[in-house]
């Protein structure tokens, strides 16, 4: 797992509530493709501020607190990539 210091996952994670900020307000596939890049990259560069263990897997990995934001910028990647498709079919047939 890499490491990295709080500052650089406070920046990540900035990105990903930045991102997630763009894919509501003005829903695109740039929009969509950063923040579910910025969300898998978060799953593995949170290790300085993630919280508290949910699950255990074993000694070393489980599931904590953080790792829901990538769940949830997932999700909403998912959702803004439905709304542009959405979008693009209305325009085609209007």
């Amino acid at each position: 797992m890499p490491t990295t210091d709080p500052f650089h996952a406070l920046v990540l994670m900035n990105a990903v509530f930045a991102s997630a900020a763009w894919s509501l307000a003005k829903p695109s596939w740039p929009a969509a493709i950063s923040l579910g890049v910025a969300s898998v990259l978060w799953l593995f560069f949170n290790a300085p501020i993630e919280g508290a263990v949910l699950y255990v897997v074993d000694a070393d990995r489980g599931l904590t607190e953080s790792d829901f934001l990538t769940v949830a910028g997932l999700i909403l990647a998912a959702s803004t990539i439905a709304r542009v498709r959405r979008i693009q079919r209305s325009d085609v047939d209007s």
